[in-house]
C-alpha cells in the first residue's frame, strides 16, 4: 500500500519569530476570512494562557505559489513575493502583534487601533487597561512596554519596583516575586506555536476546503469568499474597489465630495460583487459564477488560464459600471420616485441589489433613456418590494429575470416591455382584490406590504390623518428629534381591545389597525375609545379634508361604531386599493390629490426634471464662471419666481444642475458665510426687493430637502391672481413667464394680451 502524499509541514517558532516574519513581510492575512481583532478581555486571556504556560491554539499558514493580496496586519508591513499567509488563527496572531509590539493595527474599519493590557506581577492578575490600572502603581499600565521600551528586563523590573515603593511598602519576598512574574511575562516571547503549513502546491479552493473541515465551528464560506479570495490573487485592485465603496457607503461624505452613502444601504463587498456578477457575467447563483470565473471548461471540465482571464475582464468591464456614482444615486432617485424615503421601508437588500443590477442593465445594454428608466425601475421596484420578489429563492429567480433579459430584444422598448409584462404577471387583479388583503393580516411591523402602503400614501401626497403634514415630509430621514414626528397609532387602542378581551399581539397589533398620526395627537388620544376620541377631531376638518383623510387612511364609513374583526377586515380591502392606487400614480393611471397644495420633493421634481413648472438653479449667488456677477446669478432666481407667479406656479430647486445632478447650497452658504436660517432671510429679502414684500409673503414658501448628502433650496410658488412685475439687471418692472421650461419677457401687445387671457 502506497504512502499518503502529506500535503503540510509541521513546525513549533517563538512568538518573537512569527512577530519578525510579519514585520519583515514574509507573513501576511490572505483574505478567506474577515479581518477583525478580538475583544479585548479575550486577548486579556489570550496573555493570561501564555503566562501560565497553557495551551493556547494552534496557526494554519499557507506557502502561496504567487503574490496574492493580503491585510497586513502591522500598518507599516508592505507585501511580499512567496509570503506565507495566516489561513486560521488571524484574530490570536493579530493579537499577539498588536500588543507585544505596541503598534495599532487595522481594524474591520480600516482604523488604526491600539490595543493595552494590563498586569498585576504582585498578584499575577491581566487586565484590559482603564483608569483604574493605570492610576494604580502595582498594575503594569501596558505590558507592552516590557518588549517594545527598549530598557531591557533587568532596568525594567528594576524601574518598577522603585515606582512602587513611593507608594507602598513592599519587602524583600515580594521584590523577588515581582521580579520572577515581570520575567515570566517577558519571556512569553519565547512561547511556541504549533504551525501548520500547506503546500504551495495547493490552489486556493483546496485550501478553502481545509479550512472549513478544520473550523467547522468558524466562520463558513460561501461562494461570495471564493470569488473575492480569487480577486485576492488575480485582481487584488478590484476587491479594493469593493471594500473602498462598502466603506465609504457607510458614512455621510465631509467635504461636500461625491459619496456612495445614502439613506436606504450600505452594501458590503459581496453584495456588490453579486450586482457585478450578474451584470458581467449573467449569473445569479454565485456557485455557478464562481467555476465561471476559475476558468473551467464546461465540457472538459477543465480549468483554462484564458477562459479565465476572458472572464476577469467582463468582471472588470462590469464592476466599473456599478460603482460609477453617478448611476448608483441615479437609482436611489428611482427608490423614491417610487415612494420609499429611506431603509425603515426596505425588507430585503437582495430587492435593492437586483434593482440596481436591473437598472444597469437597462442602461448600459438596452441604452433606455434615463427619465424612462426613472419611471420604469420605480414601477419594478414597487412591485418587486411589494411582493418580496427575490426574498424566497432570490439567486434562481435572479437567474430567470436574467436569462429573460438575455432572450428579449436589445432595444428600449424591448427592456421596458419584459419589465412590463413581468410586473402584469405579479400584480394582477387577484392579487389585489384577493391576495394582497389576505398577506395584510399580519401584525408584523416589519412587513413589504405594510411599506408599500407607506410608499403608496407618499406617492399620492398623503397628510398624517388629523394633519396638514404630508407623511413623505414626516418620515423624511433628515428630521431626527427626542420623539419620532410621524407616530403608527392604533386606531382601536390596545388598552381598550384589552378591556373588550382581545389579547396577543396578532390581535392587538394588525397592520389595519394602525394609522399615522403625528406624535402629540398620539399621546392625546391615548387609549380612548374610538368613538369617544374620532368624532370630535375629524369634524374639526373641512370637508374636503375629511374625504381625503378617510381616502388615505382607508376609513370605513362610520368605521368607529364597527366591531374591530370587522373593521380590521374591511380596512384590509380598503388598504390594498390604497397600495394599488399609489402603484396606479408610477403607471398614469391615478392623479394624486391636488385639493391641497402639497410641495413635491426633489425626487419628485426629477422626475420630471425642468417643465412649465420645475426649474433647477446651480446657485442663488456663485457665479460658476468668474466673469459673470453676482446680480446676473441672482436674476436667474428672480425672474423664474415672477415668472411662476404670472403662469400656474411651481417649484424652483437650488443646489441642482440643469441636469438634474445634486450640487446642494453650499457654495452659497460659504460665500457670506451664513448659515440655512441666514440664508432664507437673504433669499426672502432679495424676492421682495424685486417683486414685492405682499406677492412674495402671500404667494412664494422657501423650505430645504437633504438630497444625496447635500443640502437643496426649494422655493415653491403659487399662482398669482394678478399680474407681477420684477426689478432685475435688464429694466424695472419687467413682466415674465413660463413658456414650457423656459422663461421669458413679454413686453408691449404680447403682454397686453397674454395679461388679459391670463388674469
Amino acid at each position: 500500500m502506497s504512502q499518503t502524499t502529506q500535503r503540510f509541514s509541521s513546525e513549533t517558532p517563538p512568538i518573537h519569530h512569527l512577530i519578525q516574519e510579519i514585520d519583515m513581510g514574509n507573513l501576511g492575512l490572505p483574505d478567506l476570512q474577515r479581518p477583525f481583532v478580538w475583544k479585548r478581555a479575550r486577548i486579556r486571556d489570550l496573555f493570561d494562557s501564555l503566562y501560565q504556560g497553557f495551551p493556547a491554539g494552534y496557526f494554519l499558514f499557507w506557502n502561496t505559489p504567487k503574490k496574492i493580496d493580503s491585510h497586513s496586519i502591522g500598518i507599516q508591513t508592505d507585501t511580499r513575493e512567496n509570503q506565507k499567509m495566516i489561513v486560521d488563527g488571524q484574530q490570536r496572531l493579530t493579537s499577539l502583534y498588536a500588543v507585544m509590539k505596541g503598534k495599532p493595527i487595522l481594524n474591520e474599519a480600516s482604523e488604526e487601533q491600539l490595543i493595552r493590557i494590563a498586569f498585576n506581577p504582585l498578584t499575577e492578575e491581566f487586565s484590559v487597561a482603564n483608569a483604574s490600572s493605570d492610576n494604580n502603581p502595582a498594575f503594569i499600565s501596558n505590558i507592552s512596554d516590557i518588549w517594545t521600551s527598549g530598557k531591557g528586563s533587568f532596568f525594567f523590573i528594576n524601574e518598577f519596583i522603585q515606582n512602587l515603593k513611593e507608594s507602598q511598602d513592599i519587602d524583600s519576598h515580594q521584590e523577588s516575586q515581582i521580579a520572577e512574574n515581570i520575567q515570566q511575562l517577558e519571556n512569553i516571547r519565547n512561547y511556541q506555536f504549533s504551525v501548520l503549513v500547506l503546500s504551495a502546491e495547493l490552489d486556493v479552493d483546496t485550501v478553502a476546503e481545509i479550512f472549513q473541515r478544520i473550523n467547522a465551528g468558524g466562520i463558513p464560506l460561501n461562494s461570495a469568499d471564493f470569488i473575492l479570495t480569487l480577486m485576492s490573487v488575480y485582481w487584488v485592485e478590484g476587491r479594493h474597489q469593493l471594500e473602498d465603496f462598502a466603506r465609504k457607503a457607510k458614512i455621510p461624505s465631509t467635504n461636500h465630495t461625491a459619496s456612495p452613502y445614502n439613506v436606504f444601504h450600505a452594501p458590503s463587498p459581496d453584495q456588490l460583487l453579486r450586482v457585478a456578477v450578474g451584470l458581467g457575467l449573467k449569473r445569479g447563483v454565485l456557485q455557478n459564477a464562481y467555476q465561471i470565473l476559475r476558468g473551467r471548461d464546461p465540457i472538459e471540465k477543465k480549468v483554462k488560464e484564458d477562459l479565465r482571464d476572458a472572464r476577469f475582464a467582463d468582471l472588470k468591464e462590469a464592476q466599473a459600471k456599478v460603482l460609477n456614482l453617478a448611476d448608483w444615486h441615479e437609482y436611489i432617485n428611482c427608490l423614491k420616485a417610487a415612494g420609499f424615503r429611506s431603509r425603515s421601508m426596505l425588507t430585503s437588500a437582495n430587492n435593492f441589489l437586483y434593482g440596481y443590477l436591473i437598472f444597469l442593465i437597462g442602461k448600459h445594454e438596452f441604452g433606455v433613456e434615463r427619465k424612462i428608466l426613472r419611471a420604469t425601475m420605480s414601477r419594478w421596484f414597487f412591485m418587486s418590494a411589494l411582493t418580496g420578489r427575490y426574498t424566497g429563492s432570490p439567486e434562481t429567480i435572479l437567474e430567470a429575470d436574467l436569462r429573460r433579459m438575455e432572450q428579449a430584444k436589445k432595444t428600449s422598448d424591448g427592456f421596458v416591455q419584459l419589465l412590463e409584462n413581468l410586473i402584469s404577471n405579479q400584480l394582477t387583479d387577484d392579487y389585489w382584490k384577493v391576495t394582497l388583503p389576505e398577506r395584510l393580516d399580519t401584525s408584523s411591523a416589519y412587513s413589504p406590504y405594510l411599506f408599500g402602503y407607506h410608499a403608496a400614501l407618499n406617492l399620492l401626497g398623503a397628510t398624517a390623518l388629523f394633519s396638514k403634514i404630508r407623511i413623505s415630509d414626516l418620515l423624511d430621514p433628515a428630521v431626527t428629534g427626542t420623539k419620532s414626528p410621524v407616530e403608527r397609532h392604533h386606531l382601536f387602542p390596545k388598552a381598550y381591545l384589552r378591556s373588550l378581551g382581545f389579547t396577543g399581539t396578532y390581535r392587538l397589533n394588525q397592520i389595519a389597525n394602525y394609522a399615522f398620526v403625528e406624535w402629540a395627537d398620539n399621546i392625546s388620544i391615548s387609549d380612548t375609545a374610538p368613538a369617544d376620541y374620532f368624532p370630535s377631531m375629524f369634524y374639526e376638518l373641512t370637508d374636503q379634508e375629511k374625504a381625503n383623510a378617510s381616502y388615505w387612511h382607508a376609513l370605513p364609513d362610520l368605521w368607529y361604531n364597527l366591531e374591530y374583526l370587522d373593521f380590521t377586515q374591511q380596512r384590509r380591502k380598503l388598504i390594498a386599493r390604497i397600495i394599488r392606487d399609489g402603484f396606479g400614480v408610477l403607471t398614469g393611471d391615478v392623479t394624486p390629490n391636488t385639493n391641497t397644495r402639497l410641495e413635491p420633493s426633489v425626487a419628485e421634481l426629477l422626475t420630471d426634471m425642468e417643465t412649465l413648472r420645475i426649474e433647477f438653479k446651480s446657485t442663488a449667488r456663485v457665479p460658476l464662471s468668474s466673469d459673470v456677477p453676482e446680480k446676473v446669478v441672482n436674476e436667474g432666481i428672480i425672474k423664474t419666481v415672477a415668472a411662476f407667479m404670472n403662469s400656474e406656479g411651481g417649484t424652483l430647486g437650488i443646489g441642482i444642475s440643469d441636469d438634474g445632478d445634486i450640487l446642494g447650497i453650499q457654495k452659497d452658504l460659504d460665500y457670506k458665510k451664513q448659515d440655512i436660517d441666514g440664508y432664507q432671510n437673504w433669499l426672502s429679502t432679495l424676492l421682495m426687493n424685486a417683486i414685492g414684500q405682499a406677492v412674495v409673503a402671500k404667494n412664494t414658501s422657501i423650505r430645504f430637502e437633504l438630497a444625496e448628502d447635500s443640502v437643496v433650496c426649494l422655493i415653491d410658488v403659487s399662482p398669482s391672481s394678478s399680474p407681477v412685475y420684477a426689478d432685475t439687471v435688464k429694466g424695472k418692472e419687467l413682466f415674465y413667464v413660463r413658456i414650457g421650461n423656459t422663461t421669458r419677457i413679454l413686453s408691449g401687445s404680447e403682454m397686453v394680451e397674454y395679461i388679459n387671457s391670463h388674469f
